[in-house]
């Protein structure tokens, strides 16, 4: 009951992160647990970043939405850092079912995959809200190529192109 009622604290401090009034609006629907997720959201340790960074490798394909859901690693060149801290000039970047428009995703992950990216092309330019470790937002099936590289895999809450 405890480890559930922390997981709920969890995604409502990402929520949070990524959509402020949102996360006000879930606050108003669960007033006994706006204190908890204060709390809980404290306790855990979500990096947040903001860069901006252009996508250099998709490696392979891929898979099918019909299939499973997934996050698929890409890896991206830092154009700048926005917010945050980041010293390497590559970083691993983990999309939710990247086949999908960010605007058209309307699952769970609706409000954890979030943007204007349409399609995943290598050579675009992307401003990117990240947080790590990946695992914070997403347990399930990842598709990653990079299982040896030694760089932290950071998920993507939201993907606007660069303009």
């Amino acid at each position: 009951m405890i480890k559930q009622l922390i997981l709920s604290c969890s995604f409502l401090a990402i929520v949070a992160l990524v959509n402020p009034c949102l996360s006000q609006e879930a606050a108003k629907t669960t007033a006994p647990a706006k204190k908890t997720a204060t709390i809980a959201a404290a306790k855990t340790k979500v990096d947040t970043l903001v860069i901006e960074a252009r996508l250099v490798e998709i490696p392979g394909k891929f898979p099918p939405n019909d299939l499973y859901n997934y996050v698929y690693i890409m890896k991206y060149r830092i154009i700048k850092v926005v917010k945050g801290k980041y010293v390497s000039q590559e970083i691993l970047v983990g999309h939710y079912n990247p086949l999908i428009p960010r605007d058209r995703i309307k699952d769970k992950m609706q409000k954890l995959a979030q943007g204007d990216v349409q399609k995943f092309e290598v050579g675009a330019k992307h401003k990117l809200v990240l947080i790590a470790p990946l695992e914070s937002a997403w347990k399930d099936a990842v598709e990653d190529e990079f299982i040896d590289s030694d760089l932290e895999k950071y998920y993507a809450l939201k993907a606007d192109n660069l303009k």
